[in-house]
């Protein structure tokens, strides 16, 4: 997976391969949204959203605090289904860490949900 990771980055700059060794450009404005989001500033409307949704957080992520999720779901007012979850002893790189250390409860939330929402559905 790491290997993967690190192919796809690299290829996702097409000069990578002209630096020493190998790198790739990455845009910050995840980094500028994270400063406005840690003064309090809202990036994004929630209320329009009509779908049923899933709040996965890990415990130990530290860009993502409970207040955040409570935030987040008082703001899906409109939502068919608000579901948060938090993953204990997870860390923000969940989807990247070994089974056992969080990512296997991250796909059985994230699968369960889906599963729950076609079911509601029918055939």
């Amino acid at each position: 997976m790491a290997a993967a990771i690190q192919r796809e980055a690299l290829a996702s700059d097409p000069l990578a391969g002209t630096r020493t060794p190998p790198a790739f450009r990455a845009p910050s404005g995840a980094l500028e949204d994270s400063f406005y989001l840690a003064m309090g500033r809202q990036l994004w409307d929630a209320a329009p959203i009509t779908a049923r949704v899933l709040i996965v957080r890990s415990e130990k992520d530290f860009w993502s605090r409970p207040e955040d999720v409570r935030r987040l779901q008082e703001h899906l007012a409109h939502a068919a289904q608000v579901k948060a979850v938090t993953l204990p002893g997870a860390t923000h790189f969940v989807h990247l860490d070994r089974p056992d250390k969080g990512r296997d409860l991250l796909l059985a939330e994230t699968l369960t949900f889906l599963a729950e929402g076609s079911a509601s559905r029918g055939p």
